[in-house]
């Protein structure tokens, strides 16, 4: 049973005034407009549910002053916001699986003397783990952020670098990964 504008009203007054139950009814009545926003940016039902999750996660941690000021004072659509929130999540997702493929695929071409099944077998996680070991701590992360599908710019931020400082950490950390891969496939570059 879907519930009555009035009663989303009551639930989002509530939830405005601490109480956190009442999201759960809010959940429950957005939830699948939300889920198939989510679904179609994203397109697996796993990445869905998780995107729809973490924006619903966001909201609830909201300390109630701020609830309050947002969604009583300035009228802010709650429904409407995490429709927002929900694109901009799912549109995050396909960047850093974006990311990752363009990481793997530049890796990949690294890998000539090798098969696509090869290189698919060569590069799982453990492997790529072990790469970013020889890395030191600062390019370690840099390469860890960006193959989430931060960019430079956010990378930077996080890790309180200029931009140009980051760029070069990010190309000294490539270049070793490439050294590293060359030494342990007989990769000349």
């Amino acid at each position: 049973m879907k519930p009555t504008p009035s009663i989303t009203i009551v639930a989002l007054q509530q939830f405005c005034q601490g109480e956190n139950q009442a999201l759960s009814l809010l959940y429950k009545a957005w939830l699948p407009e939300l889920y198939l926003v989510a679904y179609r940016y994203a397109g697996s039902q796993e990445e869905a549910e998780d995107v729809v999750a973490d924006c619903f996660e966001k909201i609830f941690a909201m300390p109630t002053k701020k609830r309050q000021q947002k969604f009583i004072e300035e009228e802010i659509n709650l429904k409407a916001l995490l429709l927002v929130m929900v694109k901009n999540k799912s549109l995050d997702v396909i960047k850093t699986k974006n990311n990752r493929n363009r990481i793997v695929d530049g890796i990949k071409k690294l890998l000539p003397s090798l098969g696509v099944n090869e290189v698919t077998q060569t590069l799982t996680n453990d492997n790529f783990k072990a790469l970013l070991t020889c890395l030191p701590e600062k390019e370690r992360q840099i390469i860890t952020l960006s193959t989430e599908g931060f960019s430079t710019k956010e990378i930077g931020e996080q890790l309180d670098l200029s931009e140009k400082n980051n760029c070069q950490l990010a190309f000294n950390g490539t270049k070793k990964s490439q050294e590293f891969m060359g030494n342990v496939y007989g990769i000349i570059r």
